[in-house]
């Protein structure tokens, strides 16, 4: 597994989501079938509210893969589904929200629950039994690991209430209640009380009959205990925001029954919504396995890629079990085989958890190739190297996002857009206002393919690099991977007293990611991967960079990336005194098997949590003039037994009573096979705590300066083998050295077709190491072109950047578009004719985050199999948009102004209109639109609104239906119609009606003026707008079809950007009855919001944040938690929990009374 190994001391369960729910259907146009791999899945909100409001038909298949490491988290989410499928009787909804969200219940819903759980557990005997039972047609098991995990959890909720007195009693000791005065932050009443009560009640009666633990957070990977993360509140897993409609939302803040009632309001809604969705069709499928996000995404590429249901790869590092798709849906019918591929993959908060880099390398294989394909990955932490401020999504990618994206080929679409339709404003103000309470913020970027391309007629090119600059970046990328080894860095460390982010990557997740790169570039990787070697063995400035050393050459060989002279060659090391002396063949690379004794980790088992901390683990071989680091290690419980049918390998005999047992940890790491023969008699084999990984001096008193767990002689056969492959392991080495050969998308870009028309060269900066800009070759094939362009005039060739991913190259007779995987800017484009070799090329810049937004068109249209496809908008089903009140709307004004950066709101208050970015003024314009909509100032409020030019010869009109909540987006929506007023359509009486009241002093009408740049832009963003709530189809006439889903050029007055499909279709009744009722067949619905700058590239909200402590009498984040003020002369962290932080000693202490509740220890 790519990833550092966590002594596990403790982990928390999160069996309830701490973020409102989203649509995962939201990116795919509604005809296409969505297939969904959910990784980190946690409970099932996300679903049940994307049946709730998919924009879909019920035609549309949808069908969820949900992993989690965690097997309580899927037990729950089974439990919970077929709860809800078997009856929807109000009543029992009510106890199947108890069972869901409550800590106790009440006798009533223990025995729904109790009942329930003996139904699964008699069902789940096999997998053969579970297909035959009726829940298997939507909920479908991946393993048969799975199964038994899932089973064993039912089994332990059903049979805890027959616990005996005083285990019941301990496990009551340990549940919410007790410790709620620990976990309580305050501000929230909701929060306090569940805590308290353990329940959402308010109800007395109701609080003292639920005096039964739940069982079914009694019990998580860590065992039976409450481990429950701190931070845990229903209500948070709802649409809070929904508060906006309630009926004296304007007079008082909503109480906290209010909130409990509005979340069951949702709940009772999704639960009718699956129920009617699963009576009707029977195209939704929910599919379950347990085991790491990292090794189930590379167990599923391995199926697609060798059609194997094993992997090799491990459900967690402290496990022997492997990663098996034996469920029956891999091998089966291919009508109703499990995919292998996903237009949709969601990876939760894992980015925190895992690395964004190790997320990427998995997953990129799984991504279908098609324009609506996305990946999401998220982060609620905020790092301590960028404290959440603009930058941090470049540390998280280790590298500038433009050359990140050219090697993985994925673009990230709210960075190369300069906006986010989707707004996390609320999250920045909390986050930066009550820094001391909540150090967290949801941030979310969506990766798609570059659009492939609108108006392209071939597909993207092979991506080249000169593979010196490739040696260069890849060494640039390491760098940044491990900076945490970074001299300089550790010591501002240890000076500042506060912990690092955590440490994700070892030197497996490097060889993993450039295996991926390798897949997707044409160069000279040899000489790309020596170059990169040689700067690693020269660079001084990671600490332990050389002992990490043979690990990176370990793995470059395991994987098939390289392998250095020392592996290949024979005579490396000491062959007559090695320990290898007997074999017939030394292999380059050899298992290493190590028997820890239990007592040595009783030592550490003994350790709190909190002094703890969380050290990573390593394996070192150590001789008398070398001392090497190997990170990439598996373990499991139990003891190693010699196969008989092969004396050379060694199964596996795991005690799965693991923790809980007697039994040592067998740990493996593979290694060098000559560095065993250099010095076999003096040589250590250890296993160790990380030394950068500890911060205070607990584990150095316990296991010395060396942090060493255990050693051993490598000659000790008590508790080092030395063998081929992992213990019961025989896939992993096959598997590893061909992980991502089979990658289709890597074969598509390979293809010769399209290597014999041309290739895009990334072009590198020097100095930096970063893409700089690309080129593009145009090959010139054909006999008649290849004339024409010996004999043409330089002038003759026209070039033209068509799109934000196009540059057009024409001459008479050859036309071609070229594309690029990543936005370019090809206002200053350079070009080069070779007559002879007769090819033409075209260098292009590379288009940065700009509040222009894309060039050309800042709102892309693609093609998805003849489907037209939004790219940088969300689509949403506005009929289930929830209708907003305009006369309780105070707070929109507030809202709308945070949809712009401090620099854009700057802008505004500074500049006129013709010196602002397009897309600032765009957003002014849109808020402008809303003001009118809610009547701030008590006039009429407006309801018809135009956009034209100053002579009015170019027009668009919109018609106001209803103003709504875009639920899981956090921002609001404008239910309207739309028409541009072309020539044809003036001529309309109804038309002409319209006119007269635009031109009329009616206050209801509003007209605005636009430039020609930005009406520019709305004729692009008006096709976006209707595109993005569609529930109609479009036609095999439609207009998108004949121009590849551009629309058409605005100079045309003629003709409407919009297609003619949705005219007339979907209108709400309102418009139908109304005033307009005769423009009816004309206009199409459109759902106009606005959009949002990024937090992580730009400073949001700051004013806002101003007039909130203003009005409170805060302190502003970054000073002192005690004064408010700055450092004398600079701020200090609190030691303990290294979060609060104080100018004085006298301000730390005289908070102390304040902090001591969320502080780690008992006194400053």
């Amino acid at each position: 597994m790519a990833h550092s190994v966590i002594w596990p001391k403790k982990n928390f369960f999160y069996p309830i989501g701490n973020t409102s729910p989203v649509s995962f259907t939201q990116n795919l146009a509604p005809e296409i079938s969505a297939k969904i791999l959910l990784l980190g899945c946690g409970d099932p909100r996300s679903i049940l509210y994307t049946i709730h409001a998919d924009l879909g038909s019920s035609q549309r298949s949808l069908d969820f893969t949900c992993c989690d490491a965690e097997p309580a988290i899927l037990a729950r989410n089974v439990l919970l589904l077929t709860l809800i499928l078997d009856d929807g009787n109000p009543a029992r909804i009510d106890r199947i929200w108890n069972i869901f969200f409550h800590f106790y219940l009440d006798k009533q819903s223990l025995e729904l629950l109790r009942g329930q759980c003996r139904k699964l557990v008699d069902l789940s005997c096999t997998i053969q039994s579970w297909t035959k039972s009726k829940y298997s047609s939507i909920l479908r098991v991946c393993s048969k690991h799975t199964l038994s995990e899932l089973r064993r959890h039912w089994t332990m909720y059903e049979e805890t209430e027959d616990l005996p007195r005083n285990e019941k009693e301990e496990l009551r000791s340990l549940s919410a209640g007790p410790l709620w005065s620990h976990v309580v932050l305050p501000g929230s009443a909701s929060f306090s009380r569940f805590w308290k009560t353990g329940v959402t009640f308010d109800d007395a009666t109701l609080i003292s009959d639920a005096t039964f633990i739940n069982p079914t957070f009694a019990y998580d990977a860590s065992g039976r205990g409450f481990n429950v993360h701190y931070g845990t509140d229903p209500i948070l897993a709802f649409h809070l925001s929904m508060t906006a409609n309630l009926p004296s939302f304007k007079d008082r803040t909503p109480s906290t029954l209010d909130l409990v009632r509005l979340a069951k309001t949702q709940f009772q809604s999704w639960c009718a919504s699956l129920r009617r969705r699963v009576a009707s069709t029977t195209n939704v499928v929910i599919r379950l396995l347990v085991g790491d996000a990292l090794a189930c995404s590379q167990a599923i590429s391995f199926c697609a890629q060798s059609g194997s249901l094993e992997s090799g790869l491990y459900i967690t590092p402290w496990a022997g079990t492997q990663v098996k798709l034996d469920g029956g849906d891999y091998d089966g019918p291919v009508v109703d085989r499990a995919p292998v591929s996903f237009n949709v993959i969601d990876t939760s908060n894992l980015t925190d958890h895992l690395g964004l880099l190790n997320i990427l390398v998995v997953t990129l294989p799984l991504l279908q190739r098609a324009p609506a394909a996305v990946l999401h990955t998220n982060t609620l932490l905020m790092t301590e190297d960028t404290g959440g401020s603009p930058g941090g999504f470049t540390f998280h990618a280790c590298a500038d996002i433009p050359t990140i994206s050219l090697l993985l080929g994925v673009v990230p679409v709210s960075y190369v857009s300069g906006f986010t339709s989707q707004s996390n404003t609320h999250e920045i103000l909390s986050s930066r206002s009550l820094r001391s309470l909540r150090e967290t913020r949801q941030e979310s970027i969506s990766w798609k393919y570059s659009p492939l391309m609108e108006g392209a007629n071939e597909g993207p090119q092979p991506l080249q690099i000169e593979p010196q600059q490739l040696g260069k970046i890849l060494f640039d990328i390491y760098l940044r991977m491990f900076a945490d080894e970074n001299v300089t860095r550790l010591f501002s460390f240890k000076k500042a007293k506060h912990k690092p982010s955590f440490v994700h990557y070892i030197r497996a997740s490097f060889v993993a990611f450039l295996a991926l790169v390798k897949q997707k570039l044409r160069t000279n990787r040899t000489e790309a991967v020596v170059q990169m070697l040689s700067l690693v063995q020269a660079d001084k400035t990671l600490l332990t960079s050389g002992n990490y050393f043979q690990d990176l050459c370990c793995q470059l060989h395991l994987y098939g990336v390289y392998s250095v002279a020392a592996l290949v060659d024979g005579t490396f090391g000491n062959p007559e005194k090695s320990i290898f002396k007997h074999w017939t063949r030394r292999p380059p690379v050899v298992c290493i098997v190590v028997k820890v004794p239990r007592q040595n980790l009783k030592v550490l088992e003994g350790v709190s949590a909190d002094r703890m901390g969380t050290p990573i683990l390593q394996c070192e071989v150590e001789g008398l003039t070398f001392h090497n680091f190997f990170s990439s290690m598996q373990s499991f419980f139990g003891k190693t037994v010699i196969s008989k049918s092969d004396p050379d390998q060694l199964l596996v005999d795991e005690d799965q009573s693991r923790w809980a047992g007697k039994s040592p940890l067998i740990v493996s790491f593979y290694a060098p096979s000559w560095i065993l023969g250099v010095q076999p008699t003096t040589t250590q084999i250890r296993f160790s705590i990380r030394a950068g990984s500890v911060y205070g001096k607990s584990l150095y008193h316990l296991l010395g300066r060396e942090l060493h767990v255990f050693s051993a002689d490598l000659m000790d056969a008590r508790h080092v083998s030395i063998v081929r492959e992992r213990p019961g392991n025989l896939l992993e080495l096959k598997r590893l050295s061909g992980a991502f050969v089979a990658d289709s998308n890597s074969k598509r870009e390979a293809a010769p077709a399209l290597l014999q028309k041309g290739h895009v060269c990334m072009l590198v900066d020097k100095a930096s190491s970063t893409t700089c800009g690309l080129t593009a070759r145009a090959n010139i094939l054909d006999e008649a072109s290849r004339s024409a362009l010996r004999s043409c005039r330089t002038a003759d060739i026209q070039i033209k950047q068509t799109s934000p991913f196009s540059m057009q190259v024409s001459f008479t007779p050859f036309d071609r578009v070229l594309t690029f995987p990543y936005p370019i800017d090809g206002a200053k484009y350079k070009f080069r004719i070779a007559r002879k070799s007769c090819y033409i090329e075209v260098e292009v810049g590379l288009c940065r985050p700009s509040p222009r937004g894309l060039t050309t068109n800042p709102f892309p249209f693609a093609m998805n199999n003849s489907t037209p496809t939004i790219w940088n908008f969300h689509y949403l089903n506005i009929a289930h948009s929830p209708v907003l009140d305009i006369t309780k709307l105070d707070w929109l004004a507030s809202h709308l102004a945070l949809s712009l950066s401090d620099n854009e709101q700057t802008s505004i208050d500074t500049l006129p209109r013709s010196q602002r970015s397009l897309l600032t003024n765009i957003k002014f314009r849109i808020a402008s639109m809303f003001r009118q909509m809610v009547n701030p100032h008590h006039q009429v409020p407006a309801q018809l609104f135009v956009l034209r030019d100053p002579l009015a010869t170019r027009t668009i009109v919109f018609f106001l239906n209803f103003l709504r909540l875009d639920l899981p987006s956090h921002t609001v929506v404008a239910d309207m119609c739309a028409i541009p007023l072309t020539k044809s359509i003036r001529r309309l009486e109804a038309a002409r009606q319209v006119l007269n009241r635009i031109n009329s002093s009616d206050t209801t009408a509003f007209t605005a003026i636009a430039d020609d740049e930005e009406l520019t832009a709305w004729w692009q963003l008006l096709p976006v707008l209707a595109e993005r709530c569609r529930d109609w189809p479009h036609l095999t006439t439609c207009s998108y079809l004949k121009t590849g889903g551009s629309p058409s050029e605005f100079s045309d007055l003629n003709t409407s950007p919009l297609c003619g499909c949705g005219r007339g279709m979907g209108l709400s009744q309102k418009f139908l009855e109304g005033e307009w009722k005769g423009m009816a067949p004309y206009v199409t619905r459109v759902a106009l919001s606005t959009f949002f700058a990024l937090s992580y590239l730009e400073t949001i909200g700051s004013k806002a944040l101003e007039r909130v402590f203003e009005a409170f009498d805060l302190k502003k984040p970054g000073g002192c938690d005690a004064c408010g003020g700055p450092g004398v002369p600079q701020l200090m962290r609190c030691s303990a929990c290294a979060q609060a932080m104080y100018c004085s000693r006298a301000c730390q202490k005289g908070h102390w009374k304040t902090h001591k509740a969320v502080c780690k220890q008992k006194k400053p």
